[in-house]
């Protein structure tokens, strides 16, 4: 009972500290350092980015901190490379370790950028030269732009059935001369019911201050999940595993993320996911120019889609993992992530 007391007590911290954020911000896509909404880690993504309740892998720690809890001294470091949209490169890294009773401390970073990019600066007229001073003072025929968030992850797990993790991050957005860097927590938990492997979740992300460009605040993108899973099928061969998160972005409505995956021999593994409320949803604008009202994607962004391939070395663990992503118009995106246990 004093289990059941002490989840109760953390989901309702963690709901109060998302609620009185939420109601901060209601304009979609108001939020700033959007780079943090992209989804590290091929195996998460392709599960429809239902990540909560997973557990046990380093890359957790940009989903629920809670889930890079380790056991036994384990060292675990992971790497993911994803080609995003219009060339922009997107990484991420992550190691971590167990500490024994002291629980397991992570460190871990995301980039997201292009290098460059043609530049049209601010040309002054020959006979305002001396008199104004143009806005864009540098000089150069190219701009880099770059967004990076390094953190550092503790979690522990409290009983063979509870976790509990923080993360503290610092993100910087840089473009040209520019740049701004604010700070952010993450909080999150993960407790296991002892049937199925069946996991319940919960994590609140990016809860910090705003970015600020030229004394121009935005708010981080806030995001409060509570999630799921369980094995429908569980043997010495095949294991069927569905999850669930309901998650409510600050710039947006309730969202609904659903992933499947099987798994033959814990060797090789499927998997697949859908955004319910935001993959395939028309939303209702106003044309400006003569008010009709239009129909338009909420996103271009549809089904996930990947594998993984586990590899024993001994006493060591390597798993590659590769997903695909969906986005219409736009330039569907790839992702391959190697994890290493040791």
């Amino acid at each position: 009972m004093s289990h059941i007391k002490r989840i109760s007590a953390v989901l309702v911290l963690i709901l109060m500290a998302a609620g009185l954020s939420f109601g901060q911000v209601e304009k979609t896509g108001y939020t700033g350092a959007a780079f943090l909404k992209v989804g590290v880690g091929a195996r998460a993504v392709a599960l429809g980015s239902a990540a909560t309740s997973l557990t046990g892998d380093v890359n957790q720690m940009f989903w629920n901190p809670a889930g890079i809890a380790l056991s036994n001294n384990q060292w675990q470091a992971a790497f993911t490379y994803n080609k995003w949209i219009a060339d922009i490169s997107h990484n991420a890294g992550a190691i971590a370790h167990d500490f024994g009773n002291l629980g397991t401390i992570g460190v871990g970073f995301i980039s997201f950028g292009l290098s460059d990019i043609p530049a049209d600066r601010d040309v002054v007229p020959a006979y305002l030269l001396g008199s104004v001073q143009p806005f864009d003072s540098e000089t150069g025929s190219t701009y880099n732009y770059l967004d990076l968030a390094l953190q550092v992850t503790y979690a522990r797990n409290f009983t063979d059935k509870l976790a509990l993790g923080f993360s503290l991050k610092m993100i910087n957005q840089s473009i040209d001369s520019e740049s701004a860097t604010s700070f952010a927590f993450d909080f999150g938990s993960t407790y296991k019911l002892g049937f199925r492997n069946a996991t319940i979740g919960a994590r609140v992300n990016n809860l910090g201050k705003d970015l600020k460009f030229f004394d121009i605040g935005a708010p981080l993108p806030l995001n409060f999940s509570i999630g799921g899973s369980i094995n429908l099928i569980q043997n010495h061969q095949h294991t069927v595993t569905i999850m669930a998160d309901a998650t409510k972005p600050q710039d947006a409505e309730q969202l609904i993320f659903t992933g499947g995956e099987y798994s033959f021999n814990n060797l090789v593994a499927l998997r697949g996911g859908w955004k319910f409320n935001y993959s395939g949803v028309d939303d209702k604008k106003r044309n400006e120019f003569d008010q009709r009202e239009i129909k338009a994607p909420r996103t271009e962004e549809g089904v996930t889609l990947g594998g993984g391939l586990k590899v024993p070395m001994g006493q060591k663990r390597l798993l590659l993992d590769y997903s695909f992503t969906e986005f219409g118009i736009l330039d569907n995106t790839h992702r391959f992530s190697i994890n290493v246990a040791f």
